[in-house]
């Protein structure tokens, strides 16, 4: 370890600068782990840093890290470059309380805040991290000097010396147990190819406080001060490792910073294996020595705040497989760059709301559809087994038509007759059980579920709601407090008094599973638990898409529709994800449960792509809501939308598209399944015609759930050209719902793509 560090107070600094510099400074304390830094503000403005070494400290390695420092600084203007004293010496000697002399210089003070400063990391800024990155390699490429060929406890490839000599001063139990799983890993997948990575200079110390950044931009990369001579791609490794902190998806933080790296700067297939792994032992580096560090000084806070991160974030290192690493970085490296995507995406961040997430590592430009195929700005093919909201197919020509045709005539609102509305409500009704014959036409699917929670309560007088726990069902404010997957995730507040959330019928890793007997009963008995006369409406999806694709075990629906309306409430059915024709047993995913709802929400999938959305219900609920207060929706019922909704259903009977789904949906069950029986990361596959779900686990006894697996498989189909997503309350469920006329030779097309992106996470 290193000398204690020096002990200057700002009044000190000062004067010694006002001295030797010839300029009146005032000076500020910086954050430092063994030297002392000090802002220096001259007339005012911060202009440059003091940096004040750990006495005992190597002169002729201080004069390496100048000589570097000035290397790099002539390709690049990210580093600061030394300033001489007034004597013309770039290194002066000071003098402590303590009589210990130590050597100090002056580098210039670059624009920007730390990176450990900013909350909320961009894509962008991590790819321009990663090209900083890169840049700062390339500049080293070629500098050397004997002072960095030294032994150094930071040095990465010490790393493994480091913590076995050091582990025992780590108290806390999870990050020791940690820290021994990331050696575990690291020996067995990272050390072996350590002999086939090149060696250089490098900086060797990119921590979030050593990075500067101003918005999406790297401004600066400071603090030379660990430089060594050692493995080259340990400079991505350390910058890896500490962007990684605190990541709420670590393995998409380095896939972004791979990805810049690699367009400036090409990583080999040794160093590829090793990055992951050489970023979890920095981590594992960094927990060990400040252990030392705090027992020898206890009351340094830099310390203490620089570890909890490390803390949080090395046991999730821990349990990442570091093949699945190791894969995820391969595909940043083969990954195309765009500049007319960056560029697309910067006017999106600078115009758009950042929580409107776009899907993928690598975004998707689209331009174009046809059918079950996407186009990109490229003109590239996607098979699109993603987007269930084009029901009948990206701009199916018969709807595109009705729509030109109606838009051309008339479009308008419900306050005036119009023949087209009563036609197409006919025509819906026409496909639902009876009594459902009264319909409500809205734009989109959180507007008809906020309406027809309005239904029930004015049907009961009564406020309060039972949903299922990880249901999903739209984005106003109502409901939002009735989603569990949003209120009970991330940004969200819990469940407000008047919502009651049910355990989710999940027959794979729910309470009662496949083979259990009478599991859809006991489900729906601990659901019956929640009802009372207080109870309005009990809201669920009829197959759970957002809940991971769920098909509930049978008997379930019925048991709960019986206890709720026992009580005097009601039962709603959203079928906005499964209804239509998509299961390819039943029009409506209910009908397969045996129940009749009192009420049903559509939306997504009715319109084909246009806002379209509705609830039917029984006569006697819509009185009941008729109680003096108008309901009107501007949109909802248009002329043009009515059009497109009757246009869709009628491509749904001609083109016969639920008997489609119901066959090409078996062979992809079958297929699924067969992926199963090689793939052990496939724990589970369900589902009914063209709604399928494989849930991806770690193992098939704990069923820890390989959500990092789901999120690599479903970049790499993009990448592969096919679009599918993930969901379910674990982020580990690949979810299946392509349009209607996605085909047999898709299906095989896709378990094929599949099959070989499994494999990659083996190998």
């Amino acid at each position: 370890m290193s000398d204690d560090p020096p002990c200057f107070d700002v009044a000190r600094v000062e004067a010694v600068v006002h001295e030797r510099l010839g300029a009146r400074v005032s000076a500020t304390a910086l954050p430092s782990e063994r030297d002392q830094n000090f802002a220096l503000a001259i007339e005012g403005e911060a202009r440059l840093v003091l940096k004040v070494a750990a006495a005992g400290e190597d002169r002729a390695f201080l004069v390496a890290q100048q000589r570097a420092m000035q290397h790099v600084a002539a390709r690049t203007a990210r580093t600061p470059r030394v300033v001489a004293w007034r004597d013309g010496e770039t290194l002066t000697e000071i003098a402590a309380p303590d009589g210990r002399v130590h050597l100090a210089w002056l580098v210039t003070r670059l624009p920007g805040v730390p990176l450990a400063q900013v909350a909320r990391r961009s894509e962008a800024l991590l790819a321009r991290f990663g090209a900083a990155t890169a840049e700062l390699a390339g500049a080293l490429e070629g500098f050397d000097d004997p002072a960095l060929h030294r032994d150094f406890h930071w040095d990465l490839a010490r790393g493994r010396a480091v913590i076995d000599r050091h582990r025992g001063a780590i108290d806390d139990a999870e990050l020791g147990a940690a820290i021994d799983a990331v050696v575990r890993q690291f020996d067995d997948h990272t050390a072996p190819v350590l002999a086939d990575v090149a060696r250089g200079a490098l900086h060797s110390d990119l921590n979030d406080y050593n990075v500067l950044v101003d918005g999406d931009d790297v401004t600066g990369i400071v603090d030379f001060g660990d430089m060594v001579h050692g493995i080259a791609i340990g400079e991505l490794a350390i910058a890896a490792g500490y962007a990684m902190l605190d990541a709420g998806d670590p393995l998409s933080v380095l896939w972004h910073l791979v990805h810049g790296y690699h367009a400036r700067r090409a990583i080999g297939e040794a160093e590829r294996t090793a990055v992951f792994g050489l970023a979890a032992l920095r981590l594992g580096m960094s927990a060990c020595l400040a252990a030392v560090q705090q027992r020898r000084h206890p009351d340094n806070a830099y310390l203490g705040v620089s570890q909890a991160p490390v803390r949080r974030t090395l046991p999730r290192l821990a349990r990442t497989p570091f093949s699945l690493a190791a894969a995820t970085v391969r595909s940043a490296c083969v990954a195309p760059t765009s500049a007319a995507l960056d560029a697309s995406l910067a006017r999106r961040r600078a115009r758009i709301g950042r929580s409107v997430r776009v899907a993928y590592r690598r975004p998707l430009h689209i331009v174009r559809g046809e059918r079950q195929y996407l186009f990109d700005a490229d003109g590239r093919r996607y098979l699109d087994a993603y987007n269930n909201v084009p029901h009948v197919g990206h701009c199916h020509p018969r709807v595109v038509a009705a729509a030109a045709r109606q838009n051309a005539l008339l479009n308008t609102n419900t306050r005036y007759l119009h023949d087209g509305i009563l036609a197409y409500a006919d025509q819906l009704v026409a496909t639902l059980p009876a009594p459902l014959g009264v319909c409500f036409f809205v734009s989109a699917a959180s507007e008809a579920n906020e309406l027809a929670i309005r239904l029930a309560r004015a049907a009961t007088g009564r406020r309060d709601l039972l949903v299922l726990d990880a249901a999903y069902h739209g984005n106003t404010t109502t409901l939002i407090d009735a989603s569990p997957y949003k209120h009970a995730g991330p940004g969200g507040h819990g469940a407000p008094a008047w919502v009651r959330v049910a355990p989710l019928a999940d027959d794979y890793r729910g309470a009662y599973r496949r083979g259990d007997r009478d599991a859809g009963a006991r489900y729906a008995a601990d659901a019956a638990a929640h009802v009372d006369d207080r109870l309005a409406a009990f809201l669920a999806e009829s197959c759970p898409s957002v809940g991971g694709q769920i098909m509930f075990p049978p008997g379930y629906l019925a048991g709960v529709y019986r206890a709720v309306r026992a009580a005097g409430g009601v039962c709603i059915a959203d079928e906005v994800q499964t209804g239509l024709g998509r299961l390819g047993t039943a029009f409506w995913g209910f009908a397969d449960q045996g129940v009749v709802p009192d009420i049903v929400v559509l939306g997504k999938s009715l319109g084909n792509g246009h806002p379209l959305a509705a609830v039917v219900t029984t006569p006697a609920i819509a009185d009941a809501f008729d109680n003096g207060m108008e309901y009107f929706s501007t949109y909802g019922g248009n002329p043009v939308a009515c059009a497109v909704g009757a246009a869709v259903l009628d491509v749904l009977r001609d083109e016969e598209l639920q008997a489609h789904a119901r066959a090409v949906g078996d062979d992809l069950l079958a297929g699924l399944r067969a992926l199963q029986a090689r793939h052990a990361r496939i724990g589970d596959v369900r589902g009914s015609g063209l709604f399928l779900g494989a849930e991806l686990v770690e193992d098939r006894a704990s069923l820890a759930p390989a959500t990092d697996a789901a999120t690599y498989v479903a970049n790499r189909m993009r990448d592969e050209g096919i679009l599918l997503g993930t969901d379910g309350p674990l982020h580990n469920v690949i979810k299946i719902r392509p349009p209607m006329p996605f085909d047999a030779g898709d299906a095989a097309h896709l378990l094929a793509t599949l099959d070989r992106v499994l494999g990659e996470l083996s190998a």
